[in-house]
């Protein structure tokens, strides 16, 4: 009771408000259903992700299928989402990534923790590790922290793993490249600590705010595979693109967003 009355008279100076405009709380019910969400999967969505399976130069029958000429491709590792990038959760992202909202991260980390303990359980290890994409040092110091860092942190309170913070950096800025270029983003991992945790082979589990065309988790993959480190997948809050049928479904639920 106390610890409301003090939130009511703190917002006489400095009003709650949620990031999809509703005033009265720093998170609105609405939005607090979106953390609740069931993962869904949208590495097939991610151009980047895709890595050559199969290529055929003739047709093929294979049993009572035929597969035409040409190549097939599979997703380099598994990315849960917890719905689209738009409206609301776009909304909570930008507020906490660039708005100044930091503490959205600590309510953003139990909504991704099933997504974790769902890679860890198809893979059959124990909650691994997590480990946070890096953010360039001009963001870092524009937000005043490192955002997907906080997340792991908070990720690591809930139970779902190990925060791993490896000394990291983009080789390369993602701003005005096309989508070819996006694809060769790559990541440096720094330290001695990545060469121990890859002698372990260390299961990890990569952490992000969004994911686009799935270049920066692609980079991420391969600098943390070369080290030696088992990578079961990725969690993101969002996905610029969902499947077909989960896209109708989320937008169904959402509704309009709040002015």
């Amino acid at each position: 009771m106390w610890r409301e009355i003090l939130a009511h008279t703190c917002s006489l100076v400095a009003p709650r408000c949620c990031p999809c405009g509703r005033e009265g709380s720093w998170l609105c019910g609405r939005c607090e259903t979106l953390l609740r969400a069931a993962p869904v999967r949208v590495e097939a969505c991610c151009d980047a992700l895709q890595v050559l399976a199969e290529a055929r130069v003739r047709e093929e029958r294979r049993g009572r299928e035929v597969l035409p000429v040409g190549v097939d491709h599979a997703p380099l590792l598994p990315v849960l989402a917890l719905g689209e990038y738009g409206g609301p959760l776009q909304a909570m992202v930008l507020a906490w990534k660039n708005g100044g909202m930091l503490h959205l991260g600590s309510r953003i980390a139990p909504a991704l923790a099933p997504a974790v303990a769902q890679l860890a359980a198809e893979s059959g290890v124990a909650p691994p590790a997590l480990v946070p994409v890096p953010s360039r040092r001009a963001a870092r110091l524009r937000r005043g922290e490192d955002h997907t860092a906080e997340l792991v942190r908070a990720l690591a309170r809930t139970g779902a793993g190990r925060a791993l913070l490896l000394p990291a950096r983009p080789t390369t800025a993602q701003d005005g490249l096309g989508a070819r270029q996006r694809r060769a983003r790559r990541i440096r991992l720094e330290g001695r600590r990545a060469r121990e945790e890859g002698r372990r082979a260390r299961p990890v589990v990569i952490v992000d705010d969004v994911v686009t065309t799935g270049a920066t988790l692609r980079g991420m993959h391969e600098a943390l595979t070369a080290h030696g480190m088992r990578v079961l997948g990725a969690v993101v809050v969002a996905a610029a693109r969902l499947p077909d049928g989960d896209a109708e479904v989320l937008g169904d639920a959402q509704g309009p967003v709040a002015g």
